[in-house]
């Protein structure tokens, strides 16, 4: 399941976005895919938009939940039109919920994800650190491969069901914590 555009906007998703923006308030960006957008590619996307069709780009966080897990927010683009309306213009993209961020502006480097647990939990909390890990700080090639396939096993077990105070999905017969929760930071 994982990550996921949210059903409604929840009060941990705005207390959430609250941290994020000072009193930010999150808004539903309607789909609107354009011929001339580019899977993957916010900025662009809406650069063809406003070109074409009026409006501003609005540069700011996509919000995601993991239901009963955690938030994450994204830097991307919306399209506001002339009207006011918001859009998501990207290829296949449905309706967001999208926090304007009015002091950030996207100039080439990307801003890391941003992520929030729901709940105290360990292997919650290692799989969070690994895709923040993943997202932030530079890693060689082999680095990068292990933490990538620690991050997919704990997104795995995550699925599952699994929790750190239950037996570790390794098979060792030990609580999550006590056994693979000490290697993931070790790598």
């Amino acid at each position: 399941m994982s990550f996921r555009a949210p059903s409604h906007l929840t009060n941990p998703l705005r207390r959430f976005a609250r941290r994020l923006v000072e009193a930010g308030t999150p808004e539903v960006a309607a789909p609107l895919p354009l011929p001339e957008s580019l899977a993957g590619e916010p900025w662009f996307s809406v650069g063809k938009a406003v070109e074409g069709l009026g409006g501003e780009r609005v540069d700011g966080w996509c919000l995601e939940e993991w239901p009963g897990l955690a938030l994450r927010a994204r830097f991307s683009a919306c399209w506001r039109d002339p009207q006011g309306r918001l859009w998501n213009v990207l290829p296949g993209g449905g309706a967001i919920a999208f926090l304007p961020d009015p002091k950030r502006r996207y100039e080439g480097v990307p801003l890391p994800e941003q992520f929030h647990a729901l709940e105290r939990d360990e292997l919650l909390e290692d799989y969070l650190w690994l895709c923040r890990e993943l997202a932030r700080n530079p890693l060689d090639d082999e680095q990068r491969e292990v933490r990538e396939g620690m991050r997919q096993r704990l997104e795995s077990w995550l699925e599952l069901g699994g929790r750190g105070d239950k037996p570790c999905p390794c098979n060792s017969g030990k609580r999550y914590r006590g056994c693979c929760s000490k290697r993931v930071r070790e790598n």
